[in-house]
């Protein structure tokens, strides 16, 4: 990875910023974006005093020209674009259909797959000149979920269609571009140990694993530093025939009845 290019999506938090991290420390050069200016510049200078190169670029991925300005950046900044990790997105609170509002409907849609479809075009530009330039592999990897394989009582109706739109896009777009030396897969993560769900665990271990074990086999939340690996993987030339395809980081809870 030493001197490759990693663009970021919602870079700031959570799995995004725990990829922008791992990312940084194996030798790429990390390219943040997220609707939070102020907590990225300071994750930038983490970064960098950790010895290794990274750049903020605010953001707002449903503003296709600002997701374009961020790939700009990074060829502007660092001459090239090797690997893209389209992670962001919202979960919204989400009423049942026959009382769902368009609003809402518009929101989720927006952040969570028509994003991707504006990150993807705008990076596929600029990894084509990176192939031609460097004589490279390219990778892009997208954040869907487990809820995109199926339904749950536990999501809404725009982020589960959102989250099925991502694993198709990733699959049809993989299809499209593997004989231009780009891959293109996807993550699905499980319930994920995060700043949202951490306060969900105060409660006595025997009660908290009796809860996990109702949605992961294994009793755990899934760790952002897993989902981080696995995206490295997927970038790696040990991944160079992966393609078009969904991981899922989740214990085993899309293999239960």
């Amino acid at each position: 990875m030493q001197g490759r290019v990693i663009l970021i999506t919602g870079a700031t938090s959570g799995i995004g910023r725990a990829t922008a991290l791992l990312f940084a420390e194996i030798g790429a050069h990390v390219v943040a974006t997220s609707r939070t200016p102020r907590v990225g510049t300071e994750m930038v200078q983490e970064i960098r005093n950790s010895g290794g190169e990274a750049a903020f670029v605010p953001a707002d991925v449903t503003d296709k020209n600002q997701v374009e300005a961020a790939v700009e950046f990074a060829m502007d900044h660092y001459g090239r674009l090797d690997f893209a990790f389209n992670n962001a997105g919202i979960f919204a609170p989400e009423p049942i259909l026959h009382e769902h509002d368009d609003d809402t409907w518009h929101r989720v849609i927006a952040t969570n797959l028509t994003s991707v479809y504006h990150c993807m075009k705008a990076e596929i530009i600029a990894m084509h000149e990176t192939t031609l330039n460097h004589n490279v592999d390219c990778v892009i990897v997208n954040n869907a979920s487990i809820i995109g394989h199926r339904g749950s009582s536990a999501s809404g109706l725009a982020y589960t269609t959102a989250k099925h739109g991502v694993i198709g896009l990733t699959r049809q777009v993989a299809v499209t571009y593997a004989a231009e030396r780009l891959r293109v897969n996807a993550v699905s993560p499980g319930p994920t140990l995060t700043a949202a769900t951490r306060p969900n665990l105060d409660i006595p271990p025997d009660e908290q694993r009796e809860k996990l074990l109702a949605l992961n086999p294994t009793g755990q939340l899934v760790d952002v530093d897993d989902i981080a690996s696995t995206v490295a993987f997927l970038c790696s030339d040990a991944a160079r025939m992966i393609n078009g395809q969904d991981i899922a980081l989740d214990g085993g809870q899309l293999a239960k009845l």
